[in-house]
């Protein structure tokens, strides 16, 4: 995702509400040094914190549009497993940006 001109001031909030978490900027800086497909174990372990709280932020990451989720039927555990992967998104905040997206 591309932010640009067309963007609005209510795209821009959702994005940065996605983004306003200590947390939540660290599994968006796991996925990206991943480069991968994460279970949702995997990134719960890799940042020290429990499933629960883990699929609570990735949920706000998804519901913002900076990752998304597909889910694997493990055919070998025999349960459906839930993936997220991070989606490829730039954009500078300064003043004048904001002031471009407010007009």
């Amino acid at each position: 995702m591309l932010l640009s001109d067309n963007m609005n001031t209510e795209e821009l909030a959702k994005m940065l509400d996605g983004l306003g978490h200590p947390l939540r900027l660290e599994i968006v800086a796991l996925l990206a040094k991943e480069k991968r497909a994460m279970y949702l174990n995997e990134i719960a372990n890799a940042l020290g914190i429990n499933r629960a709280l883990a699929k609570v932020h990735l949920k706000k990451l998804e519901a913002a549009g900076i990752v998304k989720s597909k889910v694997v039927l493990d055919e070998e555990r025999g349960k459906a497993l839930r993936f997220y992967e991070l989606v490829p998104f730039d954009f500078h905040l300064s003043p004048e940006m904001l002031k471009e997206v407010v007009e």
